[in-house]
C-alpha cells in the first residue's frame, strides 16, 4: 500500500465528472472542481411523442433534465468558456427503431454547440451514430456492462473511446480490464448512487428525487422448507438490503484505482440540489490532492474516513462501500 502513494505522485492527475441540471448550477459546479458535466435533455419533440415512462435517459422527473436545447446549448458554452467538457445523456437501455431519429437529432444539436461527448448504452444507437456520419466521441453508459473484455472490444468497434465501468466490479477486475486496454479511457463511480442492483439489467423507473426503490425496501429471505437460507445466500441478500445508495463511498481505493490507470471518476446525482453536487465535488478534489500527499495506509484511510464524515455526517461502513473487497480496508 506504501509504494502505491509514491507512485502517484508522478501520474496524471484525474478528471471528476458531475451531474448538471440546469445552467444556473453549471457556473458553480466548474467552480467547485468538476472538469466534465454531464447531464441528460428532455427535447420536445421526444416528450411531444412519448409519455413520462418512455425513457430517453436514465432519469424521468424533470429536475433531473436540462428543460431546453437552448438551455442545454448554454450549458455547453458555459463550460467551454472554462476549459470545461460537457457529455450529453442519452443511456436508455434501449430505443425502438423509431426512436433513433429524435435522439439523433439531439446528439447531433448537442455536437454542433460543441459537447465532448455522449454517454449511450444501446449499441444500436453506437451503430447509428457512425452510420450518420457523427464524430462526437462515445462514452460507454454503465447501463452497457462493459463487465469484460470481449464487451470492451466490441464497443470499441462500435466507435466508443471511453468505458464507464460498472458499479459491481471490484479493484482486480478493474485492474484486469485497464491492463488489457491500456490506450482506452476508463471511467469509474467515486461517490453516491451504489446501486444494489446490477444496472445494466435493472428496470426501476428513476422517477423521483427522493424515492426509495423497491431493491432498498427492507426485507427478510425464508427458505421454502421455512427455514433460513444458506449463509453464503443471506449474505448476498444483506448486502443488497441494507445498501444505501445516497452515501455510498470508494474514496479509500483511489490510490489503486489511479495506479491501475482509471482517468475520471464519476458524481452521481442527477436531480440533486446544487449544494450537494458542489460538497462532492470538493471532496473528491480533497481526496484525490490528499492521496498524493499523505503517506502510511493508516493515514490515508483516516483522511478518507475523516472527508467521509465532513461530508455524510456519520461514519462509513460496509454496507455503502464501493469497493469492500479491498485487499486493505479501514
Amino acid at each position: 500500500m506504501e509504494g502505491l502513494f509514491t507512485t502517484l505522485s508522478t501520474l496524471k492527475t484525474p478528471e471528476i465528472l458531475a451531474p448538471v441540471d440546469n445552467i444556473h448550477e453549471a457556473g458553480d459546479l466548474l467552480n467547485a472542481g468538476a472538469h466534465w458535466l454531464y447531464g441528460g435533455c428532455l427535447p420536445a419533440s421526444w416528450s411531444n411523442r412519448y409519455p413520462r415512462t418512455v425513457i430517453i435517459n436514465r432519469r424521468t422527473f424533470s429536475g433531473a433534465q436540462i428543460d431546453s436545447t437552448h438551455e442545454l446549448a448554454g450549458i455547453i458554452a458555459l463550460a467551454m468558456e472554462v476549459g470545461g467538457r460537457f457529455a450529453l445523456t442519452v443511456n436508455a437501455p434501449f430505443y425502438m427503431d423509431e426512436q433513433f431519429e429524435p435522439v439523433l437529432e439531439l446528439i447531433r444539436f448537442a455536437q454542433e454547440a460543441g459537447a465532448s461527448a455522449v454517454i449511450v448504452a444501446d449499441p444500436g444507437l453506437m451503430a447509428r451514430i457512425a452510420q450518420d456520419g457523427m464524430r462526437i466521441p462515445i462514452h460507454v453508459s454503465t447501463m452497457a456492462l462493459a463487465s469484460n473484455a470481449s464487451a470492451v472490444r466490441l464497443y470499441l468497434s462500435l466507435g466508443a473511446e471511453r468505458i464507464i465501468l460498472p458499479r459491481f466490479l471490484g479493484i482486480e477486475e478493474i485492474e484486469s480490464l485497464i491492463r488489457d486496454f491500456p490506450d482506452v479511457d476508463f471511467e469509474t463511480f467515486l461517490l453516491v448512487g451504489k446501486c444494489p442492483n446490477i444496472e445494466g439489467v435493472c428496470s426501476f423507473m428513476h422517477d423521483s428525487p427522493d424515492a426509495r426503490w423497491p431493491c432498498e425496501w427492507a426485507y427478510s429471505v425464508t427458505g421454502t422448507d421455512g427455514g433460513s437460507p444458506s449463509e453464503g445466500v443471506w449474505s448476498s441478500v444483506d448486502g443488497a438490503r441494507t445498501a444505501d445508495r445516497r452515501d455510498a463511498c470508494g474514496l479509500c481505493a483511489l490510490p489503486e484505482l489511479l495506479v491501475s490507470g482509471v482517468s475520471t471518476f464519476k458524481i452521481v446525482g442527477r436531480g440533486a440540489p446544487t449544494g450537494r453536487k458542489t460538497a462532492l465535488i470538493k471532496a473528491l478534489s480533497e481526496a484525490i490532492e490528499a492521496a498524493q500527499e499523505v503517506g502510511p495506509a493508516e493515514e490515508w484511510y483516516a483522511r478518507c474516513r475523516g472527508i467521509y464524515r465532513s461530508l455524510y455526517g456519520h461514519a462509513c461502513g460496509a454496507h455503502n462501500c464501493y469497493f469492500p473487497d479491498m485487499k486493505e480496508t479501514p
